[in-house]
């Protein structure tokens, strides 16, 4: 086997090995992630109550982090547009008396897509971590 041949089946072997290693991470990870999914419902139910209604922030204070919470109705997900969708709401702003300005156009499309962009769920962030 030439010299160039060995070297690309060692390339190739190290190639599978990464990939198998990543595959077995992105499981792990998947997994601990519905593991914090369900744990996330749990405080969702607590959060729920009475008691905890008027909570925005939980301190952690071990490692000076704390768990950001966003409530149902007072936030808004992040958003994308499809090229569709996009398409859609052009088509559909044309056809209205508005301003044919980009900032009218802006406008109107972030109106449309307000009202579905608004969470119904708990969202939490853990924030201020600690350098170690």
């Amino acid at each position: 086997m030439s010299s160039t041949k060995a070297e690309l089946v060692n390339c190739v072997r190290k190639y599978r090995t990464l990939d198998n290693r990543l595959k077995t991470l992105n499981q792990e990870t998947q997994k601990l992630r519905e593991d914090r999914k369900i744990i996330e419902m749990d405080m969702s139910d607590l959060l729920k109550t009475p008691e905890f209604a008027t909570i925005s922030k939980l301190e952690i204070n071990d490692d000076n982090s704390y768990i950001k919470i966003q409530r149902p109705d007072m936030w808004s997900k992040p958003w994308s547009l499809s090229a569709k969708d996009l398409k859609t709401h052009l088509e559909n702003f044309w056809r209205t008396n508005e301003p044919k300005t980009a900032e009218a156009c802006y406008a109107y499309i972030v109106d449309k897509r307000k009202n579905d962009l608004v969470s119904t769920e708990f969202s939490f962030s853990r924030l201020g971590l600690k350098e170690d």
